[in-house]
């Protein structure tokens, strides 16, 4: 089996106030750490607060029907991380 890692630019999305034990997560930021064509993409997502600092890192694995519905659209891999980590986009 063949692994790639793809060194992709971060991406940074606004979301709705997401109270931790601490500080206010304001943005995330996604990152992609893995991916292996055909079967799965790995994420590093970083929560910051509002002066762009670093709260905390949560790992999130697309695989399965969720990795083969990606297809070329970004954004779906943007709200369905959101939706993994119960956040929201701000409007």
């Amino acid at each position: 089996m063949l692994i790639y890692i793809i060194n992709m630019n971060n991406l940074q999305v606004d979301v709705n106030d997401f109270a931790l034990d601490a500080p206010v997560v304001t943005k995330i930021e996604i990152e992609v750490m893995e991916m292996a064509l055909n079967s799965h993409v790995s994420f590093i997502v970083r929560y910051l607060n509002l002066a762009g600092n670093l709260l905390d890192n949560k790992f999130v694995k697309i695989e399965g029907d969720e990795y083969n519905a990606w297809g070329d659209d970004d954004n779906y891999i943007t709200n369905l991380v959101l939706t993994k980590l119960g956040l929201t986009k701000t409007v």
